[in-house]
């Protein structure tokens, strides 16, 4: 079993603050982040650049970049991938498909790269309807 953390909200990462947001992830196997949320909890705006110093926090990082797709650090791991053309209707809701994406792929034994592809196939598909909206 592994435990995989979204960061969720680059807010509420404020509001606790980033040292402590760390120390209750300390070790977990997966932490999945936006560029911005990657941004605050390391004080760095450059995505693998912030991937790299979460591995003191986590075993493998995910910065997902939106429209620039995604990159994957792990213990001598770099992975960049770029996003999946889509035409964007609304983009609620396409991090958490990446997320779906990726971990079906990374536990399913895939490796960072093809995990990378599913997360952004996923989240291109999202992106390309209206999502989580009462109809």
């Amino acid at each position: 079993m592994t435990l995989s953390v979204d960061a969720a909200s680059a807010e509420p990462l404020r509001t606790a603050g980033p040292a402590a947001f760390r120390r209750w992830i300390d070790g977990v196997d997966l932490l999945l982040a936006n560029a911005e949320e990657a941004s605050v909890l390391t004080g760095i705006d450059e995505p693998a650049t912030a991937a790299e110093k979460l591995l003191s926090t986590a075993g493998a990082v995910v910065v997902k970049r939106g429209a620039d797709g995604a990159v994957w650090r792990s213990a001598g791991v770099r992975v960049a991938v770029p996003a999946e053309a889509t035409d964007v209707v609304d983009s609620t809701g396409a991090g958490d498909a990446f997320a779906a994406g990726l971990l079906s792929a990374w536990l399913r034994g895939g490796d960072p790269a093809a995990a990378l592809r599913a997360g952004a196939a996923f989240g291109a598909r999202a992106a390309s309807a209206v999502g989580a909206r009462p109809y």
